[in-house]
């Protein structure tokens, strides 16, 4: 054992200390270093693993985008470049390395946005957020959408790669990425919001 990975976030408040309490707890026990992970690029590996299960054409594109809840979505967009050695090979469509293109950030469902020089045929959107916010996306919003979650078997398959790439740090250094600082709504709050979806409505 190399290394213990975990999904740093963004994500729910208490899910993201949790996790590095979890990573902390086992790398000091264990003396060994920690690998945090972006959980929206583990929802961009999910979606590009279960493509690729299909058969069809791999996916290179992600925006992935999560419910933030509070009537907000994290959202960050990442792109996929298969190993050049083995582009011919079946084994090719997983194995290769992410980039993002757009840094993890919190929207409304309304102003979501992707990076301009991206197609609506070239990604697709991944995660959790679509159904939840349905009828409220931008309208020039066209691409797929695939449901996909930021499991523990991304999390794994993305840390070969990290740990290559010098991303370990001592358990001391296992923090959570934070988006936003409010972690919820007062009651009044998500009154005013009901009253202002009623008169929409």
């Amino acid at each position: 054992l190399q290394a213990v990975v975990f999904g740093r976030g963004p994500g729910a408040f208490t899910g993201l200390r949790t996790a590095c309490s979890v990573a902390q707890g086992l790398a000091f026990g264990a003396d060994l270093p920690v690998l945090p992970i972006d959980t929206l690029l583990a929802v961009a590996e999910e979606a590009r693993a279960a493509n690729a299960a299909t058969g069809t054409p791999s996916v290179i594109r992600v925006l992935a985008v999560m419910d933030a809840r509070m009537e907000q979505v994290y959202v960050a967009a990442y792109e996929f470049t298969p190993n050049a050695t083995d582009a011919s090979s079946e084994a090719s469509s997983l194995q290769g390395t992410w980039r993002c293109v757009q840094q993890p950030e919190l929207h409304s469902p309304e102003s979501l946005h992707w990076p301009a020089d991206w197609l609506q045929d070239s990604f697709i959107v991944a995660g959790n957020a679509w159904p939840v916010y349905a009828g409220r996306w931008p309208a020039a919003l066209t691409a797929p959408q695939l449901m996909a979650l930021p499991t523990a078997a991304a999390l794994l398959r993305l840390a070969p790669a990290a740990w290559e790439a010098g991303q370990a740090v001592p358990p001391e250094e296992a923090l959570p990425l934070y988006i936003r600082d409010k972690v919820a709504q007062t009651t009044d709050e998500r009154m005013q919001i009901k009253a202002q979806q009623a008169v929409a409505q």
